[in-house]
């Protein structure tokens, strides 16, 4: 049996982002086929919502829905340590581990 032109499309669509393989799509296009109205409305509006209110930061790149971003902006960090990060999903990890207190830079 063929995949539906519309339903190949979504797994085409899944499969560009990094890591995401064409088996992975389809197990995420089929997940979705599973979804409520309301399921679909939820993650459209996500989707909508990232692209509208998420920006790059005007001072170190990162992402941020402010700006400058509340890294930037927060004086009690450390001025004087500068992490410099490849991509702006970089700073994630970092920040989540709690023992970095100064701030950052993305090449891009």
């Amino acid at each position: 049996m063929q995949i539906p032109a519309a339903l190949e499309r979504l797994i085409d669509e899944f499969s560009r982002f990094p890591g995401v393989g064409r088996k992975t799509a389809q197990r995420l296009a089929f997940s979705i086929l599973r979804y409520t109205p309301e399921e679909i409305h939820n993650l459209t509006e996500a989707l909508t919502q990232v692209k509208e209110k998420i920006h790059f930061c005007s001072v170190c790149s990162g992402f941020t829905d402010t700006d400058p971003c509340t890294i930037c902006t927060n004086y009690g960090r450390d001025q004087r340590q500068l992490c410099v990060v490849e991509q702006p999903n970089n700073i994630f990890p970092i920040e989540n581990s709690g023992a970095y207190k100064g701030v950052y830079h993305v090449l891009m």
